[in-house]
C-alpha cells in the first residue's frame, strides 16, 4: 500500500513502525509493505504516475476521477460481499449516518467498488475567524454584516490595529488553494468570501426549474469578483496571494500580519495557535459568515466523503481493507476506544498513519455537546475518552498552558463548533447536488474548465481586466464543454431520483 506524509512521527518510530502498523500486525495479523512515502499535497500526482505504470497497489486512497477511471478499466476489486461480511456493525452505522450517501458514490451498477471516507457536513461549513485584540484595540465592534467586516478589515490596513507604528498589516488573508483545484475549504479560502454573496464558485446547485446549474457561470458571481478587484486595488488583501499556498499564508497569520481568515472550524488549531505561540495576546475568535444583504449567508457544502478506500482486482486479501477500517472505528471511536493512543499522542497526531479512516458524521458535534454538558454540571463521568481528553485541554488552557489555545478555540465556550451547532440544528447550508462519479465529457474537459475559471477569476480579482471578462469567461466555458457536462450531469440528477 501507500501513505501521504502529511505529520510528524513520535519519537523512535518510522512509518514502517508505529502504533497503527503494531495494531494492524498484532491484532489483525496484517503487516503493511508500502510501494512509497510522499507527503499529502505529492499523493494524487505520484498515485497517477503509479497507475500509468501498471503497477497496481493492493490497497490504496483514490479520488473521484481515478475511482471512475479504475472502475472503467475493471481494475478494483468488487468489494460488495466483502463488505456485507468483514464490515461490523459499528462500521456500517457510522458510514449510513449521512443517509446513503457515501454509499452511493461508491456503488456503480449495484455492486460496492469502494469504502467511503466519511466525513462530517458541519465539520466543513466555512466561517470567519478575525482578531478580536485588534478590534478592541481599534474600538471597533465584531461584524455582523459584509459591510462591517470591509470596513473592519480596511481599518486592519490603514489604523495601525497591532500598535506597532508601522504599515504593515493586512485586512484577510487569503490563500491561491482554491485557484486551480476546484475545491473550497482549508484555511484562508477565497471562495467562502464569495459565499457572503450568495456565490458559489465550484457548485452544482438547482435552478428556479429544479435543473442543476453550475454555480460558478451564474451572475451571482460578478459582484464578489468586482469587490475583491477593488479590495486588491486598495491593499486590505495581500498583493501576493495568487502564489502563496495555505503554509505560505499560515506564515503570514503567524508573524501576526493579518487579522481575518475565512476558513473551518479547526483553523486555530492550525494555523492561528502558530500566532499565538508567538503572540500570547493574539485573541482570534470564530463568527458565522456575514452576509451582504438581509438573506443568511451559508456555506456550500458537498457530499461528505474525503476519498474513497480501494482494493486491486488482484488483491489476495481485499477484506484487510474493511478489516482495517474496522479497527480504526473500534480504536477511535468505538465503546473501549483508546484515543489518546491512536488518535492524538502526546500531541502527535498518529491517527493520520492509520491507512483507511472513517468518520462519524457527528463526531466533533458530539465531543463539543457532551464537554459543554459536563462543563455546566461539573460532570465528567459520562464523557467518552476522546472528548474527556479534549476536556481535560480545555481546563489546561485555562489554567494557563497557551498551547492548548487551539483545541479550546474548537470546543470551548463559544467555540467554532457552538458555531457549527448552529448550522447544523438549522440545516443552514447549500447542498452541492451533483456527487457522482465524473461524467464522460468531464473527464476529458474539466481540467481545461478549471483553469479557465481560474484564469478569468485572477485576472479580475488582480484588476488585469475588468468584470466584462466574466462574461466571456461564461461564453468560452460553455463552448468548451460546459453545455454538454451540464447535460450529463442532469442526466445523472434525473436516473438519481
Amino acid at each position: 500500500t501507500m501513505v501521504a506524509n502529511s505529520s510528524g512521527l513520535a519519537e523512535g518510530e518510522s512509518f514502517e513502525d508505529n502504533v497503527w502498523q503494531k495494531a494492524y500486525e498484532n491484532i489483525l495479523g496484517i503487516k503493511i509493505k508500502y510501494l512509497w512515502i510522499v507527503s499529502g499535497d505529492q499523493y494524487p500526482t505520484k498515485l497517477s504516475v503509479t497507475l500509468a505504470s501498471g503497477e497496481i497497489p493492493d490497497l490504496f486512497d483514490v479520488g473521484s476521477q481515478d475511482l471512475q477511471m479504475l472502475i472503467d478499466n475493471e481494475l478494483l476489486a468488487d468489494l460488495t460481499d466483502v463488505y456485507d461480511k468483514y464490515a461490523s456493525p459499528l462500521t456500517k452505522e457510522i458510514i449510513m449516518q449521512d443517509g446513503g450517501i457515501a454509499l452511493q458514490t461508491s456503488t456503480f451498477g449495484s455492486r460496492l467498488m469502494a469504502v467511503p471516507e466519511t466525513n462530517s457536513i458541519s465539520d466543513n461549513i466555512q466561517m470567519i475567524w478575525i482578531r478580536n485584540d485588534w478590534l478592541k484595540n481599534l474600538e471597533l465592534e465584531v461584524p455582523r454584516t459584509m459591510e462591517d467586516l470591509l470596513d473592519v478589515a480596511e481599518a486592519f490596513v490603514k489604523n495601525d490595529p497591532d500598535g506597532n507604528a508601522t504599515n504593515d498589516t493586512y485586512g484577510i488573508a487569503f490563500a491561491k488553494d482554491f485557484v486551480s483545484q476546484g475545491v473550497i475549504g482549508g484555511s484562508s479560502s477565497m471562495g467562502a468570501f464569495f459565499y457572503c454573496y450568495h456565490a458559489y464558485p465550484y457548485g452544482w446547485i438547482k435552478d428556479t426549474s429544479g435543473s442543476l446549474v453550475y454555480a460558478a457561470i451564474q451572475d451571482e458571481m460578478k459582484a464578489p469578483l468586482a469587490k475583491l478587484q477593488e479590495l486588491y486595488r486598495n491593499g486590505i488583501i495581500d498583493p501576493e496571494f495568487a502564489v502563496k499556498d495555505g503554509t505560505k499564508v499560515g506564515e503570514t497569520i503567524a508573524a501576526g500580519k493579518v487579522g481575518i481568515s475565512f476558513g473551518q472550524m479547526w483553523n486555530s488549531i492550525w494555523p492561528l495557535q502558530l500566532n499565538k505561540n508567538v503572540d500570547p495576546n493574539a485573541d482570534w475568535i470564530s463568527i458565522d459568515l456575514v452576509s451582504v444583504d438581509d438573506r443568511k449567508a451559508m456555506s456550500l457544502v458537498s457530499a461528505p466523503i474525503g476519498n474513497w478506500h480501494v482494493a486491486s482486482k488482484d488483491a489476495e486479501h481485499p477484506e484487510a481493507l474493511v478489516k482495517m477500517t474496522n479497527l480504526w472505528i473500534e480504536k477511535c471511536f468505538g465503546p473501549n476506544a483508546e484515543p489518546s493512543v491512536y488518535s492524538n499522542a502526546d500531541g502527535v497526531e498518529v491517527f493520520k498513519f492509520s491507512k483507511f479512516r472513517v468518520w462519524p458524521a457527528t463526531k466533533n458535534l458530539d465531543i463539543y455537546l457532551s464537554i459543554k454538558q459536563a462543563t455546566s454540571s461539573n460532570d465528567t463521568s459520562l464523557l467518552n475518552p476522546e472528548a474527556k481528553g479534549i476536556y481535560d485541554q480545555i481546563v489546561a488552557y485555562e489554567a494557563g498552558d497557551l498551547s492548548k489555545w487551539g483545541m479550546w478555540a474548537v470546543f470551548g465556550p463559544g467555540s467554532s463548533q457552538a458555531i457549527c451547532d448552529a448550522v447544523n440544528q438549522g440545516k443552514s447550508w447549500v447542498f452541492n447536488e451533483f456527487y457522482g462519479s465524473p461524467t464522460a465529457t468531464m473527464t476529458e474537459k474539466w481540467a481545461t474548465l478549471l483553469k479557465l475559471q481560474d484564469e478569468a477569476f485572477l485576472k479580475i480579482i488582480m484588476d488585469k481586466a475588468s468584470i466584462d471578462e466574466f462574461d466571456n469567461y461564461v461564453e468560452q466555458w460553455k463552448k468548451l464543454g460546459g453545455d454538454q457536462i451540464t447535460s450529463e450531469v442532469n442526466d445523472w440528477f434525473e436516473k438519481k431520483k
